[in-house]
């Protein structure tokens, strides 16, 4: 099994209607109603008002207001054994039709690739 993460960006020039935000979240409930069913576990995660931007800038720390990403609002972690699954359940999410950008990135552990490193020879 391969850890991906889907990433959700929704337009910034789409408002929807108190009614399709409503019928958005029936379909997304059914989308993971269906995900699930097929083997697979959902991890989603809804990500807040960017706090701080802190960038390098030669030996200083810069700090904006904001985020570089205003758009980034929800990440889903799931395992899946091949990407044309993954991609498959990223096409089938009902945030496509509601003008929603869905990204589907394969991810590793910062602590398993470290391990996995040779060990230095001294």
């Amino acid at each position: 099994m391969k850890h991906y993460a889907l990433l959700f960006h929704p337009s910034t020039s789409r408002i929807l209607t108190p009614e399709e935000q409503k019928q958005r979240t029936l379909e997304i409930a059914a989308w993971a109603e269906r995900v699930t069913k097929m083997g697979i576990t959902l991890d989603p995660r809804a990500l807040g008002e960017t706090a701080t931007t802190l960038s390098g800038k030669g030996s200083e720390v810069a700090l904006s207001n904001g985020s570089s990403d205003p758009t980034l609002t929800f990440i889903v972690f799931f395992d899946s054994p091949t990407k044309d699954q993954a991609v498959d359940i990223a096409r089938i999410h009902p945030g496509l039709h509601y003008g929603v950008t869905v990204e589907v990135r394969e991810w590793t552990s910062p602590r398993q690739a470290s391990s996995q490193q040779p060990a230095a020879r001294p």
